[in-house]
């Protein structure tokens, strides 16, 4: 089932106009896929906002969501809000997401410690590797941040790109 992009209500398949809000339905939003349109895969995450009640989407605890993705704080919406599937889900989302960013800095980690291997230049080329990787891993961190903060003000529920797919929570 698919919903309203301005009032989160559910849209009956084949409806031009939201029963809810009277908002138009654009073919994008009665579709509920992830393709652009030239039919290729896009790079967002898969949206699953059709697999939440929109009351949980929409409730008044989105700034436990949205805080969920700051590393350790995935925990938050288990706290706050512990019977909501939706907490769960973002809850999920940024475990994966601390894993991800966890695994990235360990990487830049083992990369820094080789620049005592006694080759000449290659200190300094696995000083700058590190460098560059733990600021890609921040980097992605924080986009995936915004990414999400984005969709939950918009009573979404969407997957992170790539490593969204996992469930470590259910």
């Amino acid at each position: 089932m698919a919903f309203c992009k301005h009032c989160g209500g559910q849209l009956p398949e084949g409806v031009n106009n939201c029963p809810n809000c009277g908002a138009p339905v654009t073919s994008g939003e009665a579709q509920q896929n992830n393709f652009n349109n030239n039919g290729s895969q896009s790079f967002a995450g898969k949206d699953v906002t059709s697999e939440f009640d929109v009351y949980d989407l929409n409730s008044n605890n989105k700034w436990a969501y949205i805080l969920s993705y700051l590393w350790i704080l995935f925990f938050l919406p288990l706290l706050v809000c512990p019977d909501s599937k939706a907490g769960k889900f973002h809850a999920n989302q940024g475990l994966i997401l601390f894993i991800f960013s966890v695994a990235v800095g360990v990487a830049a980690a083992i990369v820094g410690a080789l620049t005592f291997i006694p080759i000449p230049f290659m200190g300094g080329l696995f000083r700058a590797i590190s460098a560059i990787l733990g600021f890609a891993g921040s980097a992605v961190h924080i986009a995936a941040f915004i990414y999400q903060m984005v969709n939950i003000l918009n009573n979404k529920a969407v997957e992170l790109p790539i490593i969204g797919k996992y469930r470590l929570i259910k």
